[in-house]
């Protein structure tokens, strides 16, 4: 059974039962993730293969793999990557984080982009694919980022999205494991409220250190033009607002 498609400007992304559905959190990730000077791209924990999908489009070139632990994730992603117009530069590969990195050649791409799981609370739900895309300990951070570090090349980027308690942790267990936080976006879907989400990019060279903010909304409630412009070549709405 399929949710509704998700419409873009140049792609539709089928969302599939028991596979997390588009937010706004994997739309901000992939608009947000840069692409100078990448051919290679891994995107874990795919789910419908949204990111993917938009690193695609922003791509002229980019060679993008996708990992979920969830089979309907892969089978879901790998739907919606073939009826795209870059199914040649799309591919979802078996398994999960730790599976792949059994077989994966070291140091083979410049960007890894991750959504991932954070909730820790004790009581979850009985679905497994539904924990498997909401809870930390299907993608623990340290883990996350010493992977990362395997699989990227030395100049290589980690870009991830989480909210800032989490964040904080990504950078500590970061810096354990010889990374450098060279920017962080603080997204704020409200005024006068605190940040709900960081984007955080981590590389293993301690470059300048980047840090701005990013409003969703404007003062009179609806969407920023910031978030417009981040947006547009993407949300059939982005270009017409404002």
């Amino acid at each position: 059974m399929s949710r509704e498609a998700f419409r873009c400007k140049h792609f539709n992304v089928r969302q599939c039962s028991g596979v997390h559905p588009v937010g706004t959190d994997g739309l901000l990730l992939g608009a947000w993730s840069p692409l100078e000077g990448v051919g290679k791209v891994l995107d874990v924990g795919t789910g419908t293969g949204l990111i993917a999908l938009m690193l695609a489009q922003r791509s002229q070139e980019a060679q993008i793999a996708a990992i979920d632990v969830s089979a309907a994730a892969r089978q879901c992603a790998a739907e919606n990557f073939r009826r795209s117009p870059w199914a040649n530069r799309l591919q979802v590969v078996g398994g999960g984080l730790a599976e792949y990195l059994q077989r994966a050649i070291p140091q083979a791409f410049h960007l890894v982009v991750c959504n991932p799981p954070f909730y820790r609370e004790a009581t979850v739900s009985p679905n497994v694919q539904r924990q498997q895309s909401r809870h930390a300990r299907f993608l623990p951070l340290g883990f996350l980022v010493k992977a990362a570090r395997r699989l990227l090349m030395p100049s290589g980027r980690l870009c991830v999205i989480l909210p800032p308690s989490v964040g904080q942790h990504l950078l500590e267990v970061g810096a354990i494991n010889g990374w450098y936080v060279t920017r962080i976006t603080e997204v704020f879907s409200r005024l006068q409220q605190p940040p709900e989400r960081w984007l955080v990019q981590l590389e293993q060279n301690p470059y300048a250190f980047e840090r701005d903010r990013l409003d969703i909304c404007g003062p009179d409630g609806t969407y920023s033009s910031d978030y417009r412009v981040l947006t547009r070549d993407f949300l059939l709405w982005a270009s017409k607002e404002g």
